[in-house]
């Protein structure tokens, strides 16, 4: 979906990666020592500093416990289930706009095709209310721009709580917080009566119960939008 250049990954990325692959593969266990500083910088062919910074974004995430004196091991059994989670939560933290915009784009593209299909009256009245709340803000010259990005936020919120799945709904908390600096850039740059008409669009198609092409094409208008609002300066 996205045609600009891909980000240029520093040594300290390189060093997260591939800890984390070795963790997300199971190559390294809960309870595993992970290798030293030295070791680790050998192998990867860069130096122990971006090795040390690493260490310190697994710790500070919850990935790995730095013992002093001792090493750095892979969180014991009891932090194991809570593992996969970390993981994604730190690639959140250190994704792009245009990666997040992806990973939203998937998130909208068929939670919007499920909401159509099993959404209830009061699902509707949810989104129809953040839609007139968000309608109300921006026709007010000096409203805050928390609140209309809350509003926003709440109608996409409403669509994946329509799915009713629970795991759409938890995940897509995660991928909200994150873009949510960006969304509200998009409603400061880009018109604030454009995205009330899209999101009337998005609300449309799952009134009318849309799927396929007509539901796809009110999430790429969307997207469309917020891509064009993170090329301005």
């Amino acid at each position: 979906m996205l045609d600009g250049p891909k980000k240029y990954q520093t040594r300290v990325e390189f060093a997260l990666d591939y800890i984390t692959q070795e963790i997300a593969q199971g190559n390294l266990k809960a309870g595993d020592k992970l290798p030293n500083e030295k070791d680790l910088a050998e192998q990867l062919g860069i130096s122990r500093t971006p090795i040390r910074e690493a260490m310190k974004t697994l710790a500070v995430a919850g990935l790995i416990d730095i013992r002093h004196g001792h090493g750095s091991y892979v969180r014991g059994e009891q932090g194991a289930p809570a593992l996969p989670l970390n993981l994604f939560q730190l690639y959140l933290q250190d994704s792009t706009p245009e990666m997040l915009m992806e990973l939203r784009d998937i998130f909208d593209r068929n939670c919007t095709e499920l909401a159509a299909q099993r959404r209830t009256d009061a699902d509707l009245a949810k989104m129809r209310e953040c839609i007139d709340r968000l309608r109300a803000l921006t026709e007010q010259p000096n409203a805050s721009l928390d609140d209309m990005l809350k509003a926003d936020l709440d109608f996409h919120r409403a669509i994946y709580e329509a799915t009713g799945n629970k795991l759409i709904t938890t995940v897509a908390e995660f991928v909200l917080n994150m873009v949510a600096p960006w969304v509200k850039k998009s409603l400061d740059v880009s018109g604030r009566i454009r995205a009330v008409d899209l999101h009337e669009q998005m609300y449309a198609s799952i009134l009318n119960q849309e799927v396929g092409v007509p539901s796809r094409m009110s999430v790429e208008a969307n997207m469309k939008h917020f891509k064009q609002s993170l090329d301005q300066e």
